[in-house]
């Protein structure tokens, strides 16, 4: 499966929308679940001084935002959201 470059970008916006200065990266790959699912790994680079305060309630209704992003055509695809830390 491939993401096309406009459903990155939208995905891209409305997780910078929820953490702000926070994200230094974001980096999203597909794959398929051990039942099948068809699923988005995103990964979300947060700066080195991010602390639980940056995270608190932010996540709640991020995975419906994200799956809105993903529109219709991939309606379909659980989008699996994790924070990392992001290391130059």
């Amino acid at each position: 499966m491939q993401v096309p470059n406009d459903i990155r970008r939208a995905v891209d916006s409305v997780i910078r929308e929820r953490f702000g200065n926070k994200v230094q990266a974001i980096e999203i790959e597909t794959g398929v679940s051990d039942t099948g699912e068809e699923i988005l790994l995103i990964c979300v680079g947060m700066s080195p001084d991010s602390t639980s305060d940056d995270f608190a309630g932010r996540f709640f209704g991020l995975t419906g935002r994200v799956r809105n992003a993903l529109g219709e055509g991939m309606r379909g695809v659980f989008p699996v959201i994790r924070p990392v830390e992001f290391h130059a």
